[in-house]
């Protein structure tokens, strides 16, 4: 029989992590040594972490500690009393009394043979460490370095699965109490870096790849410990030091070079598996993002780029007015035409091969570009300033956009050197759609009243978009459909803060009247609404995926926007 073997009667360690006890010899013998020896600061991992323990050995391998500082550690309560010469340790209706020299401890009423006795050392009494531990619920491990100590529950091996770079990865891992500590080997082969063991100086180095990581086995505040030729440290500690980093989840999700940061914002779906987000620091960029891992696989150099429906090119105007696609695939760019105009709200036709815009200093024109030949023709160009909003009906037959006219000044005099009053009627924007197979492509409008209309978007056969009196705020916002030229109300109730829209569901942002945010789709013109989702989260903005049911949201936070998916009624972050 080995003897390192569990405490008799009822103190039993754990089988596959036992602590070394032995039964007691001469313990006369062994208090003169204790009374001889001087008592010295020894590192433990106590629930995790490295501290310095007043606690030492005697024969057979046996540890005592300080009681107080025991006590502190098990969040227990310690008394003396001084009739009785007994000393008692209490915590959550666990009572444990001892006396000095006597091995024999009343242990929750139970009298019970500890290994060996405890003993006044400097006038601290001193107490056999695993007994003790095991009688409040915990588990000492000598044969660990550093010695581990866990307050609450057993140290146990376990395996458990991470999702590092969003692939399910094995990892051994030890419980202590409430933590969990993770194997640097497995840690090291998940990033793909060498790890290194430097017996002399006690280090762990993981490094390869432009990252390195160096770790202490006895530090003083470290997590790390050997268990069975084996190096295990706190998750977070190791995922940091590699330049990566944790989101919470089930399975916890390792980001290996970390998430992409700064001001992310106007999420576009590239694909089931990646989204192009403009991200600003310096100068907006265009990133396009791989969901499951997280990571970045291309930077484009227009932060407002504008996808084509096929999803292989990408539009943008630099600062010259010089138009640029961008070859997906290839990630180069080269410029169309030799217009050098302003152009904005790219809008791409369905095929792909056009693409429509607002040219000019004023947006007074609706113009198109051939995306092979650099061809510009203009379609609408009625002097009407301040276009905005410019959507392109499914089948790509029709145009829409918001417009209003300009106010009328009324002067004192001929020469209008002071205005006397201006006049606003008829200056309320207006939908208006341009009917593409038509020969003169006049502009129609299709609503008349004075109320703000943003929001607007071809869905299916109708138009919809949120109505808003500008001369009550206290009013909730009307979504309208359109549909024959009839119009309707699809939302009356709803404090309805952003709309979007996939073929002809509309997708509507609902800040609740807790404070919450809801996102209800429902398929235009009915008013049938469902809540899909709702977060205490602040969300501004969403963007239905055309491949699926997930959605992308824009969260603002104290560092700038993010990113985020809403995935099996969760927020998944993939940016930060």
């Amino acid at each position: 029989m080995s003897v390192k073997k569990v405490l008799a009667h009822t103190l039993i360690a754990s089988a596959v992590l036992a602590s070394p006890l032995v039964s007691t010899t001469t313990w006369n013998v062994e208090a003169k040594a204790v009374e001889k020896q001087t008592i010295q600061k020894t590192n433990w991992s106590v629930n995790g972490t490295v501290m310095p323990i007043s606690a030492t050995t005697i024969s057979g391998g046996n540890w005592i500690i300080a009681t107080p500082e025991l006590a502190k550690l098990l969040g227990a309560t310690y008394s003396y009393d001084k009739k009785a010469k007994t000393y008692k340790l209490a915590k959550k209706g666990a009572v444990v009394q001892v006396k000095a020299n006597d091995n024999v401890a009343v242990i929750n009423g139970k009298k019970v043979t500890m290994n060996v006795a405890p003993k006044m050392v400097n006038n601290t009494l001193y107490v056999p460490a695993v007994a003790i531990v095991q009688a409040f619920g915990g588990q000492l491990q000598t044969d660990a370095s550093p010695i581990l100590l866990s307050t609450n529950g057993k140290v146990q091996t376990k395996k458990v699965t991470l999702s590092v770079d969003g692939q399910a990865t094995p990892f051994d891992a030890i419980a202590i109490g409430q933590k969990t500590l993770y194997s640097l080997s497995d840690m090291a082969k998940a990033f793909g870096v060498a790890m290194n063991v430097d017996g002399k100086t006690k280090t762990i180095t993981l490094s390869g790849k432009g990252k390195k990581a160096s770790f202490l086995l006895h530090q003083q505040g470290s997590s790390v410990v050997k268990v069975n030729g084996k190096f295990y440290a706190d998750l977070r500690g190791m995922v940091t030091k590699l330049g990566g980093e944790i989101e919470h989840g089930n399975p916890l999700f390792i980001a290996t070079n970390g998430f992409l940061k700064g001001t992310n914002f106007n999420p576009q779906w590239l694909s089931n598996e990646y989204v192009i987000v403009t991200n600003e620091n310096d100068e907006p960029v265009s990133k396009i993002v791989h969901i499951p891992s997280r990571k970045v696989i291309a930077t484009l150099e227009s932060g407002d780029l504008a996808l084509s429906p096929d999803k292989k090119k990408g539009a943008y105007v630099n600062d010259n007015g010089q138009l640029f696609i961008v070859d997906l695939a290839t990630k180069k760019a080269i410029p169309v035409g030799t217009d050098d105009d302003v152009k904005v709200e790219l809008t791409w036709s369905p095929d792909s091969s056009i693409i429509y815009f607002f040219k000019g200093n004023n947006s007074d024109v609706i113009a198109s570009i051939n995306v092979q030949t650099g061809e510009v023709k203009k379609i609408v160009d009625d002097k009407v300033k301040y276009k905005s909003d410019l959507r392109l009906s499914n089948d790509g037959t029709k145009l829409m956009y918001t417009a209003a006219k300009e106010a009328k000044a009324n002067y004192t005099d001929d020469s209008k050197t002071e205005i006397d009053s201006i006049d606003t009627t008829g200056t309320e924007p207006q939908l208006y759609v341009v009917d593409l197979t038509t020969a003169d492509k006049k502009p129609t409008a299709v609503t008349t009243d004075t109320n703000n209309k943003t929001f607007s978007f071809f869905a299916g056969d109708a138009i919809v978009y949120l109505s808003a009196n500008p001369d009550d705020e206290d009013a909730l916002p009307v979504l309208k459909a359109i549909v024959s030229g009839q119009e309707q109300n699809m939302a009356t109730t709803m404090n309805i803060t952003y709309v979007a829209t996939k073929g002809s569901i509309v997708f509507v942002l609902v800040e609740e009247k807790d404070g919450s945010y809801s996102i209800y789709r429902a398929t235009a013109p009915q008013a049938q609404w469902t809540r899909i989702f709702n977060t205490k989260t602040t969300i501004t903005a969403i963007a239905p995926s055309p491949f699926g049911n997930e959605i992308a949201v824009t969260i603002p936070t104290d560092e700038g926007e993010k990113i985020a998916i809403v995935m099996n009624n969760k927020l998944i972050d993939i940016t930060k």
